[in-house]
């Protein structure tokens, strides 16, 4: 079963929107590379001085747009930051097209910000979906490839998901290789230093052909009950991870909307406990938390 970029399921345990940890945005420039978890799979990276931010997703909630309302599933825990207060991004990575991951509402309302000055990278046959929006510049990227971005050396990384954003458009995942749409995990590095944003991904071994030590591995944790083929569970991301030999693991994916059947808190615990036997650190564990590598 593929994952509805629109979920059903219900939260009776979640009823009122929890707190987030505020960041100081400018304690990044203290560090060569500063990393804060936005909420969901949102995630606002300062390396050598550019500015990332993935999968953009801000408002309270995502979906289809109709009638001047967004119908979808809402926030649980607020964004880290609202949208007036992210910097202006140098480069928007975006995984793949599901709603979630590339929000329309997000994406018009920071290019109506920086009209022709915002450059994203999406997947391959995602870009129609935002074609229309006033970018400098908007590519696709196939698992595989590299480009550089402002100084940002950037590779597009093979991850087991699905494409689709409405059921029965062609997809990647269904064998759909030319036409379907895709699915990206994408490799930032500059100034020696390396970041992994796994995207949205099932478990797969396809992460240990990324050149360890990898220093920051941004990964998925959450929405795996019941969709294991889609998304990994805690221990499975924590073994990607380990396949990179990543120094810090910063877990997103969870505590932000309610996609699936395991309690809202189950992924971090989980976690908590599998990393205790691993090498590499657990960076930071709710939305707003941070991470600052020393400059060198």
């Amino acid at each position: 079963m593929a994952i509805c970029p629109i979920s059903t399921w219900a939260c009776p345990q979640v009823n009122t929107m929890s707190a987030t940890s505020k960041p100081i945005l400018e304690h990044a420039r203290d560090f060569s590379a500063w990393v804060c978890w936005i909420g969901h799979s949102t995630v606002l990276i300062r390396l050598n001085e550019k500015w990332i931010l993935t999968d953009p997703l801000l408002f309270s909630n995502y979906g289809i747009q109709a009638f001047g309302m967004t119908l979808g599933p809402r926030r649980i825990s607020n964004p880290a930051l609202h949208i007036e207060q992210i910097p202006k991004p140098d480069l928007v990575l975006l995984s793949h097209a599901h709603m979630d991951h590339m929000d329309r509402k997000t994406l018009k309302a920071l290019t109506e910000l920086y009209p022709g000055k915002l450059n994203a990278i999406t997947a391959s046959n995602t870009s129609d979906i935002i074609d229309d929006l006033p970018w400098g510049s908007l590519n696709e990227m196939d698992w595989g490839e590299n480009s550089t971005v402002n100084g940002l050396s950037i590779r597009a990384l093979k991850v087991k998901h699905n494409g689709w954003r409405m059921p029965g458009e062609a997809c990647r995942a269904a064998g759909q290789r030319r036409t379907g749409r895709s699915y990206n995990g994408y490799e930032i590095e500059s100034g020696g230093i390396r970041i992994v944003f796994g995207g949205d991904t099932a478990y797969t071994t396809d992460f240990t052909n990324v050149r360890g030590p990898v220093d920051i591995a941004i990964m998925p944790i959450g929405a795996y009950d019941p969709y294991p083929e889609t998304h990994c569970t805690p221990e499975e991301s924590l073994a990607m991870v380990e396949m990179m030999k990543a120094r810090y693991m910063v877990p997103i994916h969870h505590a932000t909307f309610c996609q699936s059947q395991e309690p809202m808190s189950e992924p971090m615990q989980r976690l908590y406990k599998a990393i205790r036997r691993s090498s590499s650190q657990l960076a930071l564990q709710e939305v707003g938390g941070t991470l600052g590598l020393p400059l060198v």
